[in-house]
């Protein structure tokens, strides 16, 4: 069997060839490259693109455009589209349909998403090119049979409709469910490391595309090896689900949370200045000093020490990781159960 020609469009390089590492072990798949709207549109016309991996937001060409063109230009070729995007709310999605996209893929994405997802698209594409097949020889029996060939073609464009929307429900529930499994830590219920930081990249492309600012916070629990030599590891993983949850409770709806490492968190508060972030951190830090963490017939007393630091245009996502872990050990050092800025 022929590998099937798959082109990916993301300008973040990094991005790409993360999508690319993906799906590289998928030997079904030829893979192409753009890094724009422009040069994906010209390897549409050199090659047999049969799905393209589309990001929405690029600087000139942005994917709606993209998506328009392979539409208007390559109407009769089964070539399937497929969003990549950070846009959450129906009306945004809903518009990447009307452009003409056949499914979309949410970040931050996840090899087991993106894997569905193209395999999904695999799928409807060996079902568009039957279609397309059929009705060229039904056009062949000339005009005699037209009112009957497109009664037939009726028909079968709902089955196809049908057969794809089951598909895409299903897929859909599936990849809810992978997704959630992959992307969380399942002690804290947070996002993992690796979500986190996949989750940071976004964010920091987000802060500089649009100016805003961005803050994040490393959370440690203070003292937190005497809990688990005093009262065993199962003690400690239940302070580190009950911490997990109280962070939950305490986020904004668009704020990220991820267990770093440890007994180590770091939050992402997008849109907000340190100082603001730094109410938030203490807020939070102030929750957890009045809480009673219960274990067995003991009631435990807790603290963390939390460092703030806000995104500098230009630094790597470890150095401000960095500045934000400075800033809680700076925390530790005056004492613990307190927030530090740096």
């Amino acid at each position: 069997m022929e590998p099937t020609n798959l082109l990916l469009v993301d300008d973040n390089l990094e991005h790409l060839n993360l999508m690319y590492e993906m799906l590289k072990v998928e030997d079904r798949f030829k893979l192409f490259k753009a890094s724009s709207g422009e040069e994906a549109l010209r390897l549409l016309a050199g090659e047999d693109i049969q799905i393209v991996l589309l990001d929405v937001l690029m600087p000139d060409m942005d994917g709606y455009e993209v998506c328009r063109q392979i539409r208007q230009r390559y109407s009769l070729r089964p070539i399937q589209v497929v969003m990549i995007s950070g846009l959450e709310q129906r009306g945004d999605l809903e518009q990447l349909l009307d452009y003409g996209a056949d499914d979309f893929i949410s970040k931050p994405i996840t090899p087991l998403e993106l894997t569905a997802r193209v395999r999904a698209a695999v799928i409807r594409l060996q079902d568009h090119a039957q279609y397309l097949a059929g009705r060229s020889e039904a056009a062949g029996d000339g005009r005699r049979g037209r009112i009957s060939s497109l009664l037939a073609e009726n028909r079968e464009l709902r089955r196809e409709y049908q057969k794809v929307r089951r598909i895409n429900e299903d897929l859909e529930k599936s990849c809810q469910e992978l997704e959630m499994l992959a992307s969380l830590d399942p002690l804290s219920g947070l996002l993992n490391r690796r979500t986190l930081f996949q989750r940071i990249d976004i964010e920091i492309e987000r802060s500089l595309r649009l100016g805003l600012p961005l803050t994040g916070i490393m959370i440690d629990i203070d003292h937190f090896k005497r809990v688990n030599d005093n009262f065993g590891h199962p003690c400690g993983d239940m302070v580190i689900r009950e911490i997990g949850a109280r962070l939950t409770r305490s986020l904004r709806k668009y704020d990220y949370a991820g267990r770093y490492g440890g007994e180590e968190f770091f939050v992402l508060f997008s849109n907000t200045t340190s100082e603001l972030a730094r109410s938030i951190a203490e807020r939070f830090r102030k929750d957890v000093e009045e809480a009673s963490f219960r274990w067995e017939n003991e009631i435990l007393r807790l603290t963390v020490s939390i460092g703030i630091s806000q995104y500098i245009q230009g630094e790597t996502p470890d150095r401000w990781i960095s500045r934000a872990d400075a800033a809680m050990y700076r925390a530790k050092q005056r004492g613990r159960n307190q927030s530090e800025l740096i």
